[in-house]
């Protein structure tokens, strides 16, 4: 019995000495709101005033590749009808080639995202759980979250002060194809998760010092 619970014990300690945990941490940050700089429409907003029209940021994944948890972007706040409207989007991870993408945003997949308003004049939507492996180099990310338009239309997206590399791509469905319509903008769009590390093996030598 004795011998059983010891070999129990040392397989615990040998997973627990051979793994690292995963911490979330910030890995994309262009959450500085600009106020002065024009938002962007990017929803899927049936209704009077509405539009569908996809939106995404560039940005580059660094180190040995990123596990991305969530992704927030920012949006007015006008229509709050959004807060238990929103209950999924689009999800939009292409490779980055050019100054615009070449992916069709309308196949992009079906997420769950939610709602939450920490200021009067920002609803943050974020999709979360994503569990997605990128690999190191240069993206086209974002989500696009589906909601109806109200009586002024449909909430935009906060540009961002921390513009980085090419401004946002768009791609309004009325029209087909990408486009740069926003000039020197970029979305705020804030990016979390992981970063894998090698994790060096532990060896049974340094298992049995442990009990010593």
């Amino acid at each position: 019995m004795k011998l059983c619970t010891l070999s129990i014990t040392l397989l615990s300690a040998l997973a627990l000495a051979g793994s690292a945990a995963a911490q979330s941490e910030i890995l994309w940050d262009q959450s500085d709101l600009d106020p002065n700089a024009s938002g962007i429409a990017n929803s899927i907003s049936p209704g009077f005033g509405g539009f569908t029209i996809y939106a995404v940021a560039d940005i580059v994944v660094t180190d040995a590749g990123w596990n991305v948890d969530s992704i927030t972007q920012y949006y007015s706040s006008w229509n709050q009808d959004w807060l238990f409207a929103i209950t999924e989007g689009s999800l939009h991870v292409f490779p980055k080639t050019g100054p615009l993408p070449v992916d069709d945003p309308v196949a992009s997949v079906t997420v769950p995202m939610t709602a939450a308003m920490n200021d009067p004049d920002v609803i943050e939507v974020t999709a979360s759980e994503l569990n997605l492996d990128l690999a190191p180099g240069e993206y086209w990310i974002g989500i696009t979250p589906a909601a109806p338009a109200g009586l002024f239309g449909a909430n935009l997206q906060w540009p961002t002060l921390a513009m980085t590399g090419d401004p946002v791509a768009v791609y309004d469905t009325a029209l087909p194809g990408w486009n740069n319509l926003y000039g020197a903008v970029d979305g705020a769009i804030l990016i979390e998760g992981s970063r894998p590390t090698p994790v060096e093996e532990t060896s049974w030598g340094q298992i049995k010092h442990l009990y010593r």
